[in-house]
């Protein structure tokens, strides 16, 4: 994916190794209504929903681990481009597993909606990476840049979790 007008780091053949550092950017849309994935910790494979073993690196059942795929669409200085973040630089803007987000999410309706309403208008810098086709991946997010480091340039930035927290504090058992 050709970006015209933009510094190319690294990887100088222009391949899948470079990166791509716009001035800064501002998050236009989030998607958290389907933010992550379940992943085996052995091979990083995704999994579908439900799995509860890995069937690729087969031996035992290991602890499966939800991670981010957050999908993004950014503002630079001359266009908006749609970006995937996944679980390093995503917990940046969230802060939190994914699983503790996804929890979050399954007790207190609407709170997608606000974590999306939370991270829209933030500016950040961020390093993107032309998207990498290899066996374990798959599927639309494949042709979106991917994050490879988001650094929220507000003075006052608190992670999503935090602002979600103060919108839905916890429920008293009585």
């Amino acid at each position: 994916m050709p970006l015209a007008g933009c510094t190319t780091n690294g990887g100088g053949d222009g391949g899948a190794a470079a990166t791509w550092t716009p001035p800064f950017c501002t998050i236009v849309a989030a998607d958290t209504s389907d933010f992550s994935y379940l992943s085996c910790p052995r091979c990083e494979l995704a999994l579908p929903d439900g799995a509860t073993s890995c069937f690729a690196c087969g031996g035992g059942q290991p602890t499966l681990a939800r991670v981010y795929r957050l999908l993004l669409s950014l503002a630079t200085h001359d266009r908006v481009v749609p970006i995937v973040l996944f679980d390093r630089a995503a917990r940046t803007l969230m802060g939190c597993p994914a699983d503790d987000l996804a929890r979050f999410f399954a007790a207190h309706p609407g709170s997608a909606r606000a974590a999306a309403e939370a991270l829209r208008g933030e500016m950040c810098r961020v390093v993107l990476r032309a998207p990498t086709r290899n066996k374990k991946s798959a599927g639309a997010a494949d042709e979106r840049l991917r994050a490879v480091s988001v650094v929220p340039l507000r003075d006052g930035f608190r992670p999503v979790f935090d602002t979600l927290r103060t919108l839905y504090p916890p429920r008293l058992m009585q």
